[in-house]
């Protein structure tokens, strides 16, 4: 969100009383609104939702990615990283934003990160974005998430990206002022 303040604008929704019920007992355990809530449940669903499925994300277990990961060599989660970052990235996140560049792309990617309830960080100084993201899913999960930014940060010309692995976090720095 920019530093200046977002118009807004109020409205009311019936709903019923046991969901209302159940969204403020989540926002009191997050320590936060009821409005404030909504708001972020309404971002996710414009966000994300509204499109990740027709640009061809679904939801499977954490548990079926982990033991793909485990039969997986590096090398094949290299190929399919690869594959992926160069052949469905692109249209997935032109799905999403109506746009392709550095910036949507990088919205893309904190925004699965947001919906995929990843803890993680992400500092801006200028054009400089350093993200980590705790994963807790194994190496082969960092490694493979490495090397599809790696190959989509490529896309845009960017080749001083720099990536630190460990089997629960994924931390890199990119400098969006040396995109194409």
């Amino acid at each position: 969100m920019s530093e200046e303040r977002r118009k807004t604008e109020t409205i009311a929704f019936r709903l019923d009383t046991t969901l209302i019920e159940k969204l403020r007992k989540e926002a009191s355990q997050k320590e936060i609104s009821l409005n404030t809530m909504a708001s972020q449940i309404f971002r996710q669903h414009v966000d994300w939702h509204s499109n990740a499925a027709k640009a061809g994300f679904i939801t499977v277990r954490k548990g079926l990615i982990l033991r793909l990961l485990e039969i997986a060599t590096e090398e094949q989660l290299v190929k399919i990283a690869e594959y992926i970052a160069k052949k469905e990235t692109k249209n997935f996140v032109l799905m999403l934003r109506n746009e392709y560049n550095i910036t949507s792309a990088l919205d893309v990617v904190e925004t699965w990160i947001r919906i995929a309830g990843y803890p993680y960080r992400h500092d801006a100084n200028y054009s400089k974005h350093s993200y980590t993201i705790q994963h807790e899913m194994g190496k082969k999960w960092s490694m493979y998430l490495a090397e599809q930014y790696r190959f989509l940060f490529e896309d845009f010309g960017l080749k001083k990206v720099k990536f630190d692995i460990t089997d629960s976090v994924l931390s890199f720095s990119v400098d969006t002022d040396e995109a194409l």
